[in-house]
């Protein structure tokens, strides 16, 4: 078997390359999907076959007395002769099944395209414009959702007859109301996205905001509750059809009630159409959940699948965190996503190490592929990523796991998101020393109590009762940080942990976190974009584009000499205070590229105003100079930028 180059996923044979580079989407799709989604949509397609060319399949007349030629047998039992059997009246059951297959799916379709078409258009409305219409439409959805659905089906139905029009309209009015209940809630939470925001601020009318901007993103919601709505369409015609106000066609819940009589005898008159019935209500409910699950790509811890491939590095410099050709590949609808690209880094006991770059350059990626910590249902990470002497990717489950609990500690960017909102502080800051230290209840309370003094909180023993939304954000960052450290970690990752704060408090938690860093000499990871906190409360950096690191050093060193022309280009667009007022700021021309397909080459070409032909083409060698070294085929000349070498200059 012939082997291709190894590359940042692991070995794999030419085949398999091949297919995974022209059909990418379609392999992503079997692997998310499986084997009983496409079973459920084999079961649909077969209905529909069966609905479409009823008339022209070899099959019985369903309303000729008698299976035979000559003689009628009455209950016939399945056979040869009748596969489903005979009924009362000796008509071949398999006809009268396929029969009442096409009144199914036009009901079902129709009820689903009307009711889903008008639910959306309510729902989307209703959560977008708020106020006075959507108190309206919830009052008028929750009135319709109380009332009995079966009683006013019922009622109607008594009135105006058997009809398959009748039976449309009936099922559309009760329909649309759940639909509306669905849309509207996912319209009320992105209508608060900035995209809509920023469609809004460019003049765009509310018309096309609802159906440019909000109906795309709620058509997958709405999608994949039709495949259910479509199975309670098909329940509620045979519930209707049992109490004997079906229609005038063969139904599957008419062969049911016809069979109730002599249940005990012949129980394949009833048990052959209800199986149907069954088979076809799990297929659209399994459809449904299958189309969720592709087009929505976040799904919950439990179900995510971390693949890990290649061989691990050694690690031999002693460092608490030890990062080797680390890969993280991100398989989703749309192609796979190269969000951490041959990323090599190291951070010893009382060091802390700043990972900068523009957002979507990957730097959280980094952090997430440390902990293994993603969103995403499927995704492959290689390289060797050691904390404290555990290799995170190949570990047994129990050593992973003690090891994120005990030796690392984590702080997000937004500290409301990342605390319980129904959990007391006191809960949430004691449950990890319960957890993985053991700790009686009161012994960890009184270790909370310290903790909270320690990140200066006041008044702790009131502290510790209140809820989440009680505390203001700085109170809120406190808190995390209280929480990332209740087990006395050796590492520290910061995932941009001042974003959501004010200037004043900003600057409060980065000293907090630089003095508990050096005080513990744990070795801290912070994640920013602001190059000024970088410069003042780190030993090194790492330059993040594209999903690799384009220059790593000592941070004195980054500062004073700068030779990749990213580096070069962030530190000339940090504002500079002692301009007047007004002045321009300098920016970056163009866009990061796109991790889906980053170009060949260096990735920094396209806004490089010092590129050349060969950066289109050539990916740039490592240049090292001591524990300096960049990826850069034209350096820029060194620039020198006032820095203090130790970072306890810049506290005083």
């Amino acid at each position: 078997m012939a082997l291709v180059e190894p590359g940042p996923t692991g070995v794999k044979t030419a085949a398999e390359a091949s297919a995974s580079v022209e059909h990418p989407a379609a392999d992503l799709a079997e692997r998310k999907l499986g084997f009983v989604f496409w079973m459920a949509v084999a079961w649909i397609l077969l209905l529909v076959f069966l609905a479409v060319f009823r008339d022209l399949l070899p099959l019985r007349d369903p309303e000729a007395l008698g299976i035979r030629t000559r003689e009628v047998r009455k209950y016939e039992d399945p056979s040869w002769n009748a596969w489903f059997g005979a009924d009362s009246q000796g008509r071949d059951q398999l006809a009268r099944v396929v029969q009442g297959t096409r009144p199914a799916l036009i009901i079902g379709v129709t009820v689903t395209v009307i009711a889903g078409f008008l639910g959306t258009a309510i729902g989307v409305t209703s959560g977008y414009l708020r106020g006075r219409v959507d108190a309206f439409t919830t009052v008028v959805i929750d009135i319709f959702l109380a009332f009995p659905g079966l009683v006013l089906l019922i009622a109607v139905r008594a009135s105006f007859g058997n009809s398959m029009s009748v039976f449309i309209v009936l099922f559309s009015i009760t329909s649309i109301p759940a639909y509306a209940r669905i849309v509207r809630g996912a319209s009320f939470a992105l209508s608060e996205r900035e995209f809509v925001d920023a469609a809004a601020a460019m003049g765009a009318t509310k018309r096309r905001v609802l159906w440019k901007e909000l109906a795309p993103n709620v058509a997958i919601p709405a999608l994949s509750f039709a495949f259910i709505g479509f199975a309670l369409v098909i329940v509620g015609e045979g519930a209707l059809a049992f109490i004997g106000l079906s229609l005038d066609e063969v139904t599957w819940g008419k062969l049911i009630a016809e069979g109730t009589g002599d249940i005990r005898d012949h129980a394949h008159i009833s048990l052959i159409p209800a199986t149907v019935m069954f088979l076809t209500i799990l297929a659209f409910n399994l459809a449904g959940d299958g189309v969720r699950r592709l087009y929505s790509p976040r799904e919950v811890a439990t179900q995510r699948r971390l693949r890990v491939e290649g061989i691990p590095a050694e690690n031999h410099d002693g460092s608490v965190l030890h990062i080797s050709d680390l890969y993280t590949t991100l398989h989703t609808p749309t192609g796979d996503v190269h969000a951490v690209d041959g990323v090599s880094m190291s951070v010893r006991a009382g060091q802390a190490l700043g990972i900068v770059g523009e957002s979507g350059s990957g730097k959280t990626m980094i952090l997430r592929s440390i902990v293994g910590a993603f969103a995403l249902s499927d995704v492959t990470r290689s390289g060797t990523v050691e904390v404290a002497g555990v290799d995170m990717l190949r570990a047994e489950r129990s050593d992973v796991m003690r090891t994120l609990g005990t030796e690392i500690g984590m702080i997000s960017q937004n500290p409301l998101t990342a605390l319980n909102p129904v959990r007391r502080i006191e809960t949430q800051i004691i449950e990890p020393m319960t957890v993985h230290r053991g700790m009686s209840k009161a012994q960890a309370r009184e270790r909370a109590l310290d903790l909270l003094r320690l990140v200066g909180i006041p008044a702790p023993e009131r502290r510790l009762r209140e809820y989440p939304h009680q505390l203001s954000g700085g109170m809120r960052q406190r808190v995390t940080i209280a929480i990332a450290l209740a087990n006395e970690p050796k590492l520290l990752l910061a995932d941009e942990p001042t974003t959501a704060l004010d200037v004043t408090v900003q600057d409060q938690i980065l000293r907090l976190l630089s003095d508990l860093q050096q005080q513990r000499e744990m070795a801290m990871v912070l994640v920013t974009h602001d190059l000024a906190v970088v410069k003042g409360f780190t030993d090194s950096v790492a330059i993040v584009y594209g999903g690799q690191v384009v220059e790593f050093g000592p941070t004195a060193e980054i500062f004073a000499n700068p030779r990749h022309r990213y580096t070069v280009a962030l530190m000339q667009s940090m504002p500079d205070l002692d301009l007047p007022s007004h002045s321009e700021l300098t920016t970056i021309e163009g866009t990061p590229p796109s991790l889906l397909q980053p170009p060949p080459g260096c990735r920094f070409t396209a806004r490089c105003p010092a590129a050349q032909e060969v950066c289109e083409s050539l990916t740039p060698s490592a240049v090292e100079s001591d524990d300096h070294w960049f990826r850069c085929h034209f350096p820029a000349d060194p620039v020198p930028v006032s820095v203090g070498t130790q970072k306890t200059s810049e506290h005083s």
